[in-house]
């Protein structure tokens, strides 16, 4: 009930509880008037049933909801002791009321509480064994089918925003993980490309340090060779800052062929490569994913497989994306052909893309030839 009122806008809330204090009144004023005599059982009925009624225009901004149903059973209570002592010539009050407690059954409650009023309201009026409950009981049957019909749409609307916000749910909670993954890649990233520099760095400041003491020549040899490392970790840096906006400079392609054309400006090894149009319409993510497969892969074989050429090749076959990364360097330590289940159980193989192609639900087929290169083979459903 709560959740449902929170639907309600206020002026309809303010507008029913006026109409429900003006029937109320009326009702009172007819039922007393000529005779005036308040002590009868149902005109004191009436009397307190305008009391309550004006009390409630009040007191609806303050109880938020927990008092609905309890209303709508006296605003019924209300309508069988009219139908039941009918007025004289005023037999239309009880269509009024009847249609004020149906309206606030179809704002305030379900499709079974509207059905329950509909119901006891024409079944009492019909047998009441009065002549006017007879003669309007048209209005209720009327009122109750477009009460009924209303209540089925609200009910249909009602799921369809429940089903929404389970979505939106859903759909926040996925992009709150995404953004965490995104986190933990530019960590790692990090970890395994520039901190590796700075720690580097860090260990020959050191050394520099301890030989000034002892050998000047040698300080001067090893300022030399931190010259080169800060030289490397320049070229990391910017490397690590391209890939952050590989996927957004142009189409997959164009980045595939400046991952390449930097490669082989910085680490003067000769790539081929051949990806045709085979990246050509990928998901932003997924392409930014694989370019970042494709450059870890470049990188891993510049930095430990001591290979003096390289291929790169992609394609489409079979309702997935192949790339392959061979190289002719020393290989991994290990020989063989292993899948991305096999590499993880033994706890081998690059870290980083087996997280990228875990995200990707892809896979992985590392063919390693100790002393003579190794194949890098990556697959990734479209």
């Amino acid at each position: 009930m709560h959740s449902e009122k929170l639907l309600v806008p206020e002026h309809w809330k303010i507008a029913l509880g006026l109409l429900r204090a003006l029937l109320a009144a009326v009702l009172a004023f007819v039922e007393l008037h000529p005779a005036w005599t308040p002590g009868s059982p149902v005109a004191a009925t009436y009397l307190a049933y305008a009391a309550y009624a004006i009390f409630a225009v009040w007191w609806e901004r303050y109880d938020e909801g927990r008092a609905d149903l309890l209303r709508l059973i006296i605003d019924v209570i209300i309508l069988l002791v009219v139908i039941a002592n009918p007025p004289d010539r005023y037999g239309w009050l009880a269509a009024l009321l009847f249609l004020s407690a149906i309206v606030s059954a179809v704002v305030y409650h379900s499709f079974r509480e509207i059905v329950l009023v509909s119901a006891v309201a024409i079944v009492f009026s019909l047998a009441a064994g009065h002549d006017y409950p007879t003669a309007v009981a048209p209005v209720f049957v009327a009122g109750s089918v477009i009460a009924i019909v209303a209540g089925l749409q609200k009910e249909i609307l009602e799921k369809r925003l429940s089903h929404t916000m389970k979505q939106t749910v859903y759909y926040r909670g996925e992009a709150e993980a995404s953004r965490e993954l995104e986190r933990q890649r530019i960590a790692a990233d990090f970890h395994d490309g520039p901190l590796q520099s700075f720690i580097s760095f860090q260990m020959r400041l050191e050394i520099i340090r301890r030989l000034l003491d002892r050998s000047k020549e040698a300080a001067v040899n090893e300022l030399v060779e931190l010259q080169d490392i800060c030289k490397k970790q320049i070229t990391d840096l910017r490397a690590f800052v391209r890939s952050m906006r590989m996927s957004q400079d142009g189409s997959p392609t164009t980045s595939v062929r400046q991952i390449a054309e930097d490669f082989q400006k910085t680490s003067g090894i000769a790539l081929n490569w051949n990806v045709g149009d085979a990246m050509s319409g990928l998901e932003p993510e997924t392409s930014h994913e694989v370019l970042q497969i494709i450059r870890e892969a470049l990188h891993n074989a510049q930095k430990h497989s001591k290979a003096t050429k390289l291929a790169l090749t992609a394609e489409r076959r079979d309702g997935s994306l192949v790339v392959n990364v061979e190289d002719d360097g020393a290989g991994f330590p290990f020989g063989g052909t292993f899948n991305l289940e096999e590499l993880e159980l033994m706890r081998m193989g690059p870290e980083s893309i087996k997280r990228r192609l875990r995200t990707l639900n892809g896979d992985m087929t590392l063919e390693s030839h100790p002393g003579r290169g190794a194949v890098l083979r990556i697959r990734v459903p479209l």
